[in-house]
């Protein structure tokens, strides 16, 4: 009796999930999120002491575009609206001190003061934003980060981002410094008070919220981070629990609304089943059970450009029955390296290409956007800038083919345990010949790039040999890593090489690289291999 329960139970799921991924596909495919600290800094407009109209003005700059649902971070330990578990961002009480880190209490400070700003003229800033979006025709989400590490180090001399209950409650802790940045004092799932804390949260911003929002975020890439080493898996049953009490609460208030419909839940978690299981996630489960009706997968800070969709698409088979996103991130392969928009454009074309139903740009700032003029590297060819213009084509493949991009792989870097999906770093010895594959979106039916470039860059010098799907490079050109803006952080004894392809090389889907060291040379090791597509001057086809 208890398996046609709940064998009846996740067909009902399947129904109801179904419906919702034909209601979100008909519609633009865009999450735009915002972690709320851009807005209550008003960096767009330099810093001005925040007011409604501001708010206004920023939200509508995703209007008309292919975002359809417009998602403000709630916080996590700290929160951007009246909290009964939590203190004001930068509310410092009247009496805690600033340390020596004053930056930082000034900058958390000016959040504070234009959220008091907001509720003088009469708003709410997250109310206030989440209205304003359905105002300009985009669905409403709040994004809740559930182990949020930017506050977690005791260590940063700035008392005002340290939150009580954190402090008082140490035995809560993960303890262990070598997971990721701040990920000894991240919170221990594994504590059913953790646990607790989190779905009350949670739950009262769904009960103040109910009517304001179509649908919240459960953002488990900020941070991915939330066992012990090598615990996650042990914990599954508790943190699908968590879940059930989570989606129960959501189905509470959907029914107590003033307009009728289901708040629904959205996930973003890591692209492998494998590694969320690490972290205590099971998601095929929560699928199953119709706990969530969107999934967005991503990585932390440093993007993956070569996120595994298609794999993880059929990993996951028909459990997965509802929209499936690919998420961005801010930074490529360090943290002062921002994606330019080719490489933005390339990430979401590969994506859609292979099955992606949409993206969430997560933490799309456009808070370098100055003016309504683009602020472009050096060379004058790439611009790494987000520009609100990015909105109207990110979201389709179609809008994306013809555009400048550039496609490319992670170096290899991990955070937090997440494994990029790259063959990189690659050492070649002497006279050794070693392949990647870098998959391109662009189908180009009707147009072909005027020019293809690989920009690849190595420890140790070698005249590298290189071809694209068997045909030989046509040309070295030493002008252009400085003219693409691609000498950034270019370490002692590493090297940066651009050649050209042949057009007619290039295809849709799989593109293999052959690289060959000459005989002779000492080990060389390859780092960094990017593929770019030139469509034409910048103006017109877009910046890379």
């Amino acid at each position: 009796m208890i398996r046609i329960l709940n064998s009846t139970k996740r067909i009902v799921a399947t129904i109801v999930a179904t419906a919702t991924w034909i209601a979100v596909a008909a519609q633009p495919n865009i999450i735009y999120d915002n972690d709320g600290t851009e807005l209550l800094l008003n960096t767009y407009w330099n810093g001005a002491p925040l007011t409604l109209a501001h708010l206004d003005s920023l939200t509508s700059l995703a209007a008309g575009s292919q975002v359809g649902t417009y998602s403000i971070c709630s916080g996590s330990d700290f929160v951007c609206y009246p909290s009964r578990y939590c203190r004001y961002y930068g509310d410092d009480r009247g009496h805690i001190d600033h340390g020596g880190n004053t930056a930082l209490y000034n900058n958390m400070r000016t959040c504070y003061d234009n959220l008091l700003r907001i509720e003088a003229e009469g708003g709410e800033f997250m109310r206030s934003s989440l209205q304003l979006a359905r105002r300009h025709g985009m669905a409403a989400m709040i994004a809740y980060r559930m182990n949020d590490l930017h506050f977690a180090d005791a260590e940063t001399d700035c008392p005002v981002m340290w939150a009580e209950w954190w402090l008082k409650h140490p035995e809560y802790r993960i303890g262990d410094p070598s997971l990721g940045w701040h990920s000894a004092g991240a919170y221990d799932f594994a504590h059913r008070a953790v646990r607790n804390r989190k779905v009350s949260i949670i739950a009262e911003q769904l009960s103040r919220y109910r009517d304001d929002i179509d649908w919240y975020m459960l953002d488990f890439m900020r941070f991915f981070c939330y066992f012990k080493r090598g615990e996650g898996k042990r914990h599954t049953a508790e943190m699908t629990d968590m879940m059930r009490q989570i989606r129960r609460r959501a189905d509470r208030e959907s029914s107590r609304r003033k307009q009728p419909g289901r708040i629904k839940l959205a996930v973003r978690v890591a692209p492998s089943l494998a590694e969320n299981l690490e972290k205590g996630i099971d998601l095929r489960e929560w699928l199953e059970e119709g706990l969530i009706d969107l999934v967005s997968v991503g990585t932390h800070t440093l993007i993956d450009p070569a996120q595994p969709i298609a794999r993880m698409r059929r990993e996951l088979g028909e459990a997965l029955n509802v929209p499936f996103y690919a998420s961005t991130d801010m930074m490529t392969y360090t943290e002062n390296e921002p994606v330019s928009e080719g490489m933005m454009r390339g990430f979401c074309s590969a994506a859609l290409d292979q099955g992606a139903d949409g993206i969430y740009l997560f933490n799309y700032f456009f808070n370098r956007y100055v003016s309504g003029h683009y602020q472009l590297e050096r060379g004058g060819q790439v611009c790494r800038t987000a520009h609100p213009r990015m909105l109207h084509e990110l979201g389709s493949r179609q809008m994306l083919e013809g555009r400048n991009k550039t496609y490319w792989l992670s170096d290899g870097k991990r955070q937090y345990g997440l494994r990029p999906n790259t063959p990189l770093p690659l050492t070649l010895k002497a006279g050794e010949r070693r392949d990647v594959t870098i998959y391109v979106g662009d189908h180009m039916d009707s147009i072909r790039p005027r020019e293809v470039i690989v920009f690849f860059r190595t420890r140790g010098e070698a005249l590298l040999s290189l071809s694209l799907n068997g045909k030989p490079m046509t040309a070295t050109r030493a002008d252009y890593p400085a003219l693409y803006d691609r000498c950034r952080r270019l370490a002692e004894g590493e090297h940066q090489y651009a050649v050209t392809m042949p057009a007619d090389a290039l295809r849709h889907g799989d593109n293999t690289i052959t690289i060959t060291a000459p005989a002779g040379s000492t080990p060389i090791t390859l780092k960094r291999v990017e593929l770019t597509l030139n469509y034409g001057d910048v103006e017109t086809h877009g910046y890379f």
